[in-house]
């Protein structure tokens, strides 16, 4: 009896474990990326903020993409393990696939892979803002995996995000739009918003 009253707890447990590491890499990493970059391309304060918005954008772009092109494809290889995520959603395994990286063998490429582009942009513009961006991306990810999490666990948030709870597990009920998790910039840029859902709403099935 023990045991089965425990045992909810373990997945958890190990979702809080690894979105703590998760988000542990994910500032080490655009911290030292963002230092190295900065180095490379001297800033100024005034240019740092401007490429911390413009970082913020480029994530939420990022979010939105990644989201509506990799893991809602037919790529198997990301496809295949969102479709787990949905399906686990509103079932006792929910916590285990909540995370968007299971290690920080997924964290660093990604990172890697921005930071390349956001090296892209300055070397075209010349603005001295990549070292912002970069720091941006870090923030991003770590409140989009925060949030996420809270979101599918019923956690607090702050009441200007109450609507993202909403918003999010409408998606879960119609996955065919609602990219973004917690701030739909590129969804209104795109139109796959949809209509508003009622507050209360209560997604009726999984991704099938």
């Amino acid at each position: 009896m023990a045991n089965q009253v425990l045992s909810p707890t373990v997945p958890l447990r190990r979702s809080r474990r690894i979105k703590r590491i998760n988000a542990l890499t994910a500032i080490l990493t655009g911290g030292l990326m963002a230092i190295l970059l900065a180095r490379l391309w001297p800033t100024t304060s005034e240019k740092a903020l401007w490429g911390f918005l413009a970082g913020l954008v480029w994530a939420n772009g990022f979010e939105y993409v990644y989201h509506r092109f990799l893991l809602h494809s037919t790529v198997r290889f990301f496809a295949r393990r969102h479709l787990v995520h949905h399906v686990a959603t509103g079932t006792p395994e929910e916590a285990e696939h909540l995370t968007f990286g299971e290690s920080p063998l997924w964290i660093v490429p990604l990172f890697v892979l921005n930071g390349l582009a956001a090296l892209a942009v300055e070397r075209l513009s010349g603005l001295g803002i990549v070292a912002g961006m970069s720091t941006a991306f870090a923030v991003y990810f770590v409140a989009l995996e925060e949030l996420h999490w809270r979101i599918h666990l019923g956690e607090w948030l702050p009441g200007f995000l109450s609507p993202a709870r909403v918003y999010h597990l409408a998606h879960h009920d119609r996955p065919d739009g609602r990219y973004n998790v917690f701030f739909p910039l590129f969804d209104w840029l795109l139109r796959t918003a949809h209509a508003p859902v009622m507050a209360g709403h209560k997604p009726s099935s999984p991704l099938r």
